[in-house]
């Protein structure tokens, strides 16, 4: 898997780094602190590492890492319309790499090949940042796994609304507490994740329209098979509301003059033939 990993995707990938990680770089020269920064991005680099190998053994496309100063983001893009479970693996590989790296640093601990202080310090930090992508806050690890569990109650657009939606009182709630113990780097935290989720809520419309893409796209008549029953005025804007991820649809039109309608003829209606707003019994 790792030699594939290394040969076929990493030269594929995009780095990209955020401004302020060379701040920090700069400030850790500053204040003697170079090691342990450095450190600490790589172990956020061995976490995304762990994501882009789950990926790439489900077959999905990293098309880069983002290097931030509190951490990194993998962008994976065939995530949106992928099977719950999947997002679920893919979400915990990273702070699985956590764990390992502890387990390591235990191991040369007692070894002796490193001293008591600095696998403290390692496996600290790995707790750390494992611990926090682990927060039930979209895009952290935790928030994907709470977004994919919700995939399975609700509806896509229903659980992605509702994971934004309490991601940004998480992050209001994180930003408040940064405040209240004038702690600088919770606040610098809760200030990015609350803009990002504020910021994904406001485009949610266009992520939707993503879905929908990827669905038709993959053409997913070997997923399991879920039906939906409709009243015949319902849109077929509120019908496409209905789809979720990792099953094909098939719609119960109901009235005398109902029938079938098959997912893909319900895509086409909203993504090609502009016909959102019409009853889903015309499409019969």
């Amino acid at each position: 898997m790792w030699v594939r990993l290394i040969n076929e995707w990493l030269p594929r990938i995009r780095i990209r780094i955020h401004l302020l990680f060379w701040v920090v770089i700069g400030l850790s020269f500053v204040t003697g602190n170079f090691t342990e920064i450095m450190t600490l991005f790589v172990i956020v680099i061995i976490h995304e590492m762990g994501h882009v190998a789950a990926a790439t053994e489900l077959g999905w496309t990293v098309s880069e890492i983002k290097l931030l100063p509190f951490g990194g983001v993998a962008t994976v893009e065939e995530a949106v319309a992928s099977q719950p479970l999947d997002e679920i693996i893919m979400a915990v590989a990273g702070p699985f790499m956590n764990v390992t790296m502890i387990l390591l640093a235990q191991f040369l601990w007692w070894a002796g090949i490193w001293s008591a202080d600095w696998a403290e310090f390692f496996i600290t930090s790995n707790w750390i940042i494992a611990g926090f992508n682990l927060l039930p806050i979209w895009p952290l690890d935790g928030g994907r796994i709470v977004q994919a569990l919700l995939c399975y109650l609700w509806p896509y657009g229903t659980a992605a609304r509702f994971s934004l939606g309490t991601s940004v009182v998480f992050a209001a709630v994180m930003l408040g507490l940064g405040c209240f113990f004038l702690n600088p780097n919770l606040v610098m935290l809760a200030v990015y994740l609350l803009f990002i989720n504020m910021q994904a809520f406001i485009r949610f419309p266009y992520q939707f329209i993503r879905f929908l893409m990827e669905k038709y796209i993959a053409g997913q008549e070997h997923l399991p098979l879920r039906s939906v029953s409709l009243s015949p005025d319902v849109t077929v804007k509120e019908a496409a509301e209905q789809l979720r991820r990792g099953s094909y649809h098939l719609f119960l039109i109901r009235g005398p003059e109902g029938g079938l309608l098959a997912e893909e003829q319900l895509l086409e209606a909203v993504l090609f033939q502009h016909q959102r707003d019409i009853a889903v019994s015309r499409l019969l």
